[in-house]
């Protein structure tokens, strides 16, 4: 396949050149404000362009969403990995080091990080992407366009046709042997007609587009459309006709039966079905792109299986596979259009099967469309980590709902997870900014770390507050830098880096931990400054520790630290479980910040609402979690607002109130399972008040808020019952 190749030597020449080349600039006079200009377009930046040692230096989230590529940040390195799909981009901070897939170029300008961004020069970067630039001087602007030999349409002056039923074809650089018609050269060719057993073959330096209008075509064995090299395929599925695609077997190259060496890009509003009987739907061993169409593909194996990034925008796609729905060994980009899988593989300890609904690799991302899930295996599956942007996803899975063995993150969208074992699942870190998230698990509903024990599991490795700096370096695997800065300082990790400023664009954390000895990086730089938007002052004992207060629960995680492994932070949404297992389960920290929690959850006393490791802090939003009373632990006193925890008897059904001395309702909610403990927090639980909390209207008990943390009652056990979701009010 034809592909650019930049010499290492002409990039590190480029970069180290005199200023008279592309963004390496004069500092004169800023009588204009510095633009980036990319394919025609201005782009906007929350942080302005500056001129540095004579290098333009952009944000470097800014630049590489503009490119389409993904980004993720390491913390602990301080390292930036970009990826536009088949090419790799890492950047660190403070090193002139550069690389692109795996090659190493030295650049005369690093990344920095000022005033909570990360900047990077903009030349380098896009001379590593394959991107052309320009400096207007006159102007001060860059000019970044796409190379000439990307944007070469000469390949669609050969147009041409093939016919199945005859097995003719026209255009140039076409051939038919057999029933196999191959194409040596780029062009546009118009597909039609019937063949019950042929294929046919890409095989060139150009690219080709096949438009499917009205054909159906067998392979017995082997792929039916095979693009063996190409600089890029296309195939568009032509307006207003159906077409059939099927392979009776896959072999060891040609796996699908649209089978990809190259990047394949399926477009078009036909219809297209691909059938696999023994084998995958499609395979791309580069990138694969659908931007709309109707597609069913019903597979013995993987439906859609992807080496580099997969990407969808629009259009239905219909998936039954006996493998995984949609496999890609790097991104799943999901933007638009509507999905259905279902997963019917064998999962069980004897199989090593995977048949999961869709899963990546380096990055799954979901930022809008409709996904339906039914999996007999996870439905929603990274083993990096997971971005959830918006969309409606509806998930029924046999195992596991979202699971990620990095981070995730859910900034917005609705997610209802109607069957799994765990509902949402981080190996590493769990932040929800915002959405409506409605979970059934029949095991743990929310899950950070893995399954760990019943007394709040193996945290990892955790922060104390004697040495908050320890092993993970004053907390950098927290949150990214490009965060507004603060007395603060940095605490990398918890989101990407260069995040969106906005309410909960940025993780939000609810405390800045004053008092704990050696903690002063324990909040993220920079967050936008509102009622939850810097840490808290927490409260501190004579020693400087953090107070924890037992209640009348057991409080297994002993600990009031924030781990930097494992962390479930809450900043919004709105957020409903329903939980044979903990409701909520880290074997770290938990920190709720903002949002309204519900949780139902266990019934047996070896399982309980809430279960974690660090820290247990609730700062802000309305939390209200019922369950069995015998495992029960609570929030840490040191909690910037109040909560209460009361040991009741109650049955499913029944109706807990909370009133104010003077009678006023201050909250309502009807269990949907018998509980022993329910606990509650919001803003309208105030200190010094009485309350009395009744059941059913009569009245269970009367308590004074005193604290940050009031128990009411004794834990007298547990209870049976299974149930849905309840109706809370908060008032």
């Amino acid at each position: 396949m034809k592909k650019k190749i930049i010499s290492v030597m002409t990039l590190i020449a480029i970069t180290t050149a005199l200023c008279t080349l592309p963004a390496c600039v004069s500092e004169k006079a800023n009588a204009k404000t510095l633009s980036v200009i990319y394919d025609g377009e201005k782009l906007d930046f929350d942080t302005e362009p500056e001129i540095i040692d004579g290098r333009v230096m952009v944000p470097m989230r800014g630049i590489f969403e503009a490119f389409g590529a993904k980004v993720k940040w390491d913390g602990d390195t301080q390292t930036v990995t970009a990826k536009k799909k088949s090419k790799t981009v890492e950047l660190s901070v403070g090193s002139n080091e550069m690389t692109k897939d795996g090659e190493t170029v030295t650049a005369d300008t690093a990344p920095i990080i000022e005033n909570g961004r990360t900047l990077i020069p903009v030349r380098a970067v896009s001379e590593l992407l394959e991107l052309d630039v320009d400096w207007n001087e006159e102007e001060r602007t860059v000019v970044i366009s796409e190379s000439e030999e990307e944007t070469d349409d000469k390949w669609k002056e050969n147009e041409g046709s093939i016919n199945l039923s005859k097995l003719e074809a026209s255009g140039n650089g076409i051939s038919v042997s057999g029933n196999v018609i191959t194409i040596t050269e780029g062009g546009d060719f118009k597909v039609s007609g019937t063949l019950d057993d042929g294929s046919i073959v890409i095989d060139t330096e150009d690219k080709v587009k096949l438009r499917l209008s009205g054909m159906s075509l067998t392979n017995t064995n082997g792929a039916a459309i095979y693009v063996k090299n190409a600089d890029k395929a296309y195939i568009t599925v032509t307006d207003g006709t159906t077409n059939t695609l099927k392979s009776a077997n896959a072999t060891d190259e040609e796996k699908g039966v649209i089978t990809a060496k190259d990047t394949l890009e399926i477009k078009g509003s036909g219809s297209l079905t691909i059938t696999a009987e023994n084998g995958q739907g499609i395979h791309a061993s580069d990138s694969l792109d659908i931007e709309n169409g109707d597609i069913k593909i019903n597979s013995s194996l993987d439906a859609i299986n992807v080496n580099d990034t997969f990407a969808f925008s629009d259009g239905n796609l219909d998936i039954t596979a006996g493998g995984d729905g949609i496999a890609a060994d790097e991104i799943v980009d999901i933007s638009g259009g509507k999905i259905s899988i279902t997963t019917t593989g064998k999962t069980d300890s004897e199989s090593d099967v995977s048949s999961k609904g869709i899963k990546a690799d380096w990055l799954l991302e979901i930022s809008g469309g409709e996904i339906d899930i039914t999996s007999t295996d996870h439905a929603i599956h990274s083993t990096s980590d997971i971005n959830v942007k918006g969309g409606i996803i509806t998930v029924s899975s046999d195992k596991k709902g979202i699971s990620a063995h990095g981070d995730l993150i859910i900034d917005d969208g609705e997610i209802n997870i109607e069957k799994s074992t765990e509902g949402i699942e981080a190996k590493e870190i769990l932040i929800i900014n915002g959405g409506d998230i409605n979970i059934n698990s029949s095991d743990d509903g929310i899950n950070a770390g893995g399954n760990g024990s019943g007394f709040g599991g193996f945290g990892g490795r955790m922060m104390n507050s004697e040495n908050a700096e320890g092993a993970s370096g004053n907390m950098q695997r927290m949150t990214p830098p490009d965060m507004s800065q603060s007395e603060n300082g940095n605490t990398q990790r918890m989101t990407p880096p260069d995040m969106p400023q906005g309410e909960n664009a940025n993780m939000q954390r609810g405390g800045r931990m004053r008092d704990m000895q050696g903690m002063e990086n324990m909040t993220p730089p920079d967050m936008p400054q509102s009622e939850n938007g810097t840490m808290p002052e927490m409260n501190g004992n004579e020693n400087g520790g953090m107070q924890r207060s037992f209640g009348g629960g057991m409080n297994s995680g002993m600990s009031d630290e924030i781990s930097s492994e494992h962390h479930i932070q809450i900043n919004g949404g709105n957020i409903y479980v329903n939980a044979a297992g903990d409701g909520i389960d880290s074997n770290g920290s938990i920190v709720i910040n903002g949002g309204v929690v519900t949780i139902d959850g266990p019934t047996m006393n070896g399982n309980s609402a809430f279960d974690h490791d660090g820290l247990f802090a609730v700062n802000g939003g309305t939390v209200i979690a019922a369950g069995s009373a015998g495992m029960m632990e609570n929030p840490s006193s040191s909690s910037e607002q109040n909560v209460v925890s009361a040991y009741i008897s109650a049955e499913a059904g029944s109706k807990i109130t909370v009133k104010e001395s003077g009678g006023k309702e201050t909250m309502s909610y009807t269990l949907k399972k018998t509980a022993g403990n329910i606990t509650f927090s919001s803003d309208k639980i105030e200190s010094g008040k009485t309350y009395s909390i009744y059941v059913n209207g009569e009245l269970s008990d009367t308590f004074t808020v005193n604290g940050a943390l009031t128990t009411v009652g004794t834990a007298s056990g547990g209870f049976g019952g299974m149930g849905g979701r309840g109706n809370m009010m908060m008032r």
